[in-house]
């Protein structure tokens, strides 16, 4: 038997040996600075992969369609107008001028006859390329080129759409249904590169434990801290669509008291802030990129998940936060309105999807459960918030099929997210070996700045509020008490 594993333990070792160097690797995250030719990528398993680069390596921005067929951005004057998601910011990307020229390949053999006789086509995976040029083609019949190339054309305005021309064959390019993301080539080069505002994924092979990349595809995210005042707090909302429903009147709520975050795109479901949150924390231990408060919520994506996948998600992105030092506050998911079905049982283990009653009867329950086991994290509850007013100003709200919210009912969720009283009464005192190296959390947890020597906890209003170890940056321990007091 130690003989035959032996033999198993050299065939597994010959096998590695032999894979071939060089092979291609793909790895994405948060840009750190590194050094002037290369660059970290935080992963979103919270680790840094050394990424460099060299004078042939592609850089393309990644953009949403939406950034371009008009909805969120134009192109004018080959100046693209990106606006951040989930942000009031602009980034203008100069275009080099010329005709651009779009390739779309791996086109589904059984959509191409549609494309033809409408004269359309979506821009699935699509690329533009911006100073270089590409043959024209169409898909071969009975062949395995499916691909589509030909002049690009931006659309002008929100009522027009893009064109991609081949020959003497015009197709209108635009989504009918979903979205997704398209690679713009020619806009960026390296020095494009910028840490802690950027996103990346490289492509290219490994060597002597660095990628290096033979293409580099950057997604802008947007300085948080460009538009802060130093002497405030911190504040990172962390929420899906209807964080933006209500996200214009919490910011008049507190302005002047924190500097507002939301992370650059709709956080969706718990699996995506499982495997994302790395990305939206950012480079929190560096200077002035710190989290005072973060509020947090998922629900509605996950009306058909299961309770073990959810809590398990949730359990993962609360350990991730706590890291922050920041304070926490859950978020409890709004309710279905009353228009959509009635929610039934469970089935298969799974929540019976958006339906009525759906959050009342498993997703807050569920959730309250993982948040029980953390009782620092505070609890805004806004679905207990618009119960409550059912009656009046969310009367029509609960008769119709939309979950959203707009108008006052909005404003309203917004102004209650922003007031201290759900979280005013002061609990008994928590084991405070909690925070100070006795948790296997904190044991386990990377490298961080040190605390400040002496730092004593701040005193935190409202229900389930815990005292937090002193901040990672006691610079700020000052304003951040204070605004703690009354408001996020």
């Amino acid at each position: 038997m130690r003989k035959r594993a032996c033999l198993i333990a050299s065939l597994i070792t010959l096998v590695i040996r032999a894979t071939p160097a060089g092979e291609p690797v793909k790895v994405s995250g948060l840009i750190i600075p590194l050094d002037g030719s290369a660059m970290y990528l935080r992963t979103n398993t919270g680790e840094q992969k050394e990424t460099r680069w060299t004078a042939k390596t592609k850089v393309a921005l990644v953009a949403n369609w939406r950034q371009v067929d008009g909805t969120y951005g134009v192109v004018e004057d080959d100046v693209l107008h990106y606006r951040i998601h989930s942000s009031g910011r602009i980034i203008d990307f100069k275009l080099p001028p010329g005709r651009k020229y779009a390739l779309r390949e791996k086109v589904n053999p059984k959509q191409i006859q549609s494309y033809f006789d409408e004269s359309w086509l979506e821009p699935w995976g699509m690329k533009i390329l911006c100073g270089e040029t590409v043959e024209p083609r169409l898909p071969v019949e009975r062949g395995d080129d499916t691909s589509f190339a030909g002049g690009f054309e931006f659309a002008k305005s929100r009522k027009e759409r893009a064109k991609l021309h081949i020959g003497e064959k015009t197709f209108e390019v635009y989504l009918r249904r979903g979205q997704t993301d398209v690679l713009i080539y020619g806009a960026l080069t390296v020095k494009d590169l910028h840490p802690f505002v950027n996103q990346a994924t490289a492509i290219g092979h490994e060597k002597d434990g660095a990628v290096i990349a033979d293409e580099i595809r950057l997604l802008p995210i947007g300085d948080q801290t460009a538009s802060d005042d130093p002497k405030l707090p911190r504040y990172l909302c962390i929420g899906d669509s209807i964080s933006g429903n209500y996200a214009h009147a919490l910011k008049q709520a507190l302005e002047g008291k924190v500097n507002y975050h939301h992370p650059a795109t709709n956080c969706g479901p718990s699996g995506k802030g499982r495997s994302q949150i790395h990305n939206w924390l950012g480079a929190y231990e560096f200077k002035g990129r710190h989290w005072d408060v973060i509020s947090f919520n998922f629900g509605h994506w996950d009306a058909g998940n299961t309770r073990e996948q959810y809590q398990g998600n949730l359990e993962t992105v609360i350990q991730e936060l706590e890291k922050t030092g920041a304070k926490l506050v859950w978020v409890t998911t709004c309710p279905v309105p009353n228009g959509f079905p009635a929610a039934g049982e469970l089935r298969d283990g799974k929540a019976p999807a958006r339906t009525a009653g759906a959050m009342q009867k498993y997703l807050n329950p569920w959730a309250l459960e993982v948040v029980k086991k953390h009782p620092q994290i505070a609890i805004c509850d806004q679905w207990q918030f618009v119960k409550d007013h059912e009656g009046d100003i969310y009367a029509d709200w609960w008769k119709g099929t939309n979950v959203h919210f707009g108008g006052e009912p909005a404003d309203a969720l917004g102004r209650r997210h922003a007031e201290p009283q759900h979280r005013r009464r002061r609990p008994p005192q928590p084991d405070r070996r909690r925070y100070f190296g006795q948790s296997p959390l904190l044991r386990a947890r990377p490298a961080r700045p040190r605390a400040h020597p002496g730092g004593r906890a701040a005193r935190l209003p409202g229900p389930r509020c815990h005292p937090l170890p002193p901040h990672p940056h006691p610079e700020h321990d000052g304003d951040r008490e204070a605004v703690l007091r009354g408001h996020l």
